[in-house]
């Protein structure tokens, strides 16, 4: 494993218009890496480090997770180019973002990964305190999104395939507990019991036979009838707000 020396960077954050290619470039440089270096750090060869950054192939996840915690960079800025790049601000000065970017139009929401799921259903009946989760800034968001309890969530599995595929991140909105049985399409977070899962809803039979059926899109994972006495929540899936990159 090469070892790090975090150098002092600049005083201004590389612009969130930068492509994932061009931040993957700044970090190693701000650093002080090799492409050698830099690829003996996430074990892969210096020929792709050279492809990544000169955007002929995209990062995989673990990549850009390694890059992350290894090189202590903010994952907001490393995937979307929001906020600064330090993550911790310490050993590199301070780091700001130049203030049209500071003060363009966003919002902050937390940020449920998939490691923390099922905390995150326990939290339901905590009345949506997410404070234990880390924040995902969403720039120039739809209206619908700026609703109150909009919540960015990372996709686990295949059950909604080719729509929306595991490491794609969407952003969601709540709907009251009162309204769900009228509820007649469209793709959904949905939380029943301890499970957290992510369907499609085709019908509603809440208001008959007190159940609601989740179907996937992937006609090899099936579908789910959920009792509704054990639906604890229900989100409706808005946008896609990052897609896999490999």
């Amino acid at each position: 494993m090469t070892t790090v020396e975090r150098k002092k960077i600049s005083s201004v954050s590389p612009l969130p218009e930068l492509s994932m290619a061009e931040r993957l470039k700044v970090v190693r440089q701000a650093r002080g890496l090799t492409q050698q270096q830099m690829a003996d750090l996430l074990g892969i060869s210096r020929p792709t480090v050279a492809q990544l950054e000169g955007g002929r192939h995209q990062p995989s996840t673990e990549v850009l997770e390694t890059i992350v915690s290894e090189l202590e960079v903010s994952r907001n800025w490393l995937w979307f180019g929001g906020g600064p790049m330090d993550d911790s601000g310490t050993g590199g000065g301070e780091v700001v973002v130049f203030g049209k970017f500071a003060d363009a139009d966003h919002i902050e929401c937390p940020f449920i990964p998939v490691p923390v799921r099922a905390g995150f259903v326990e939290l339901i009946a905590a009345e949506g305190d997410y404070g234990q989760y880390q924040t995902m800034r969403i720039y120039n968001p739809s209206p619908e999104l700026r609703k109150a309890g909009t919540v960015v969530f990372e996709i686990d599995g295949d059950s909604m395939e080719p729509q929306l595929r595991a490491g794609m991140l969407v952003a969601v909105t709540p709907v009251p507990m009162a309204d769900i049985k009228y509820i007649v399409s469209g793709v959904y977070v949905a939380a029943f019991g301890n499970q957290l899962t992510i369907k499609r809803i085709k019908d509603n039979d809440l208001l008959t036979k007190h159940q609601l059926v989740l179907h996937s899109d992937n006609p090899k994972a099936g579908m789910l009838t959920v009792a509704g006495e054990d639906i604890r929540g229900l989100w409706k899936v808005v946008d896609i707000i990052r897609g896999r990159v490999e």
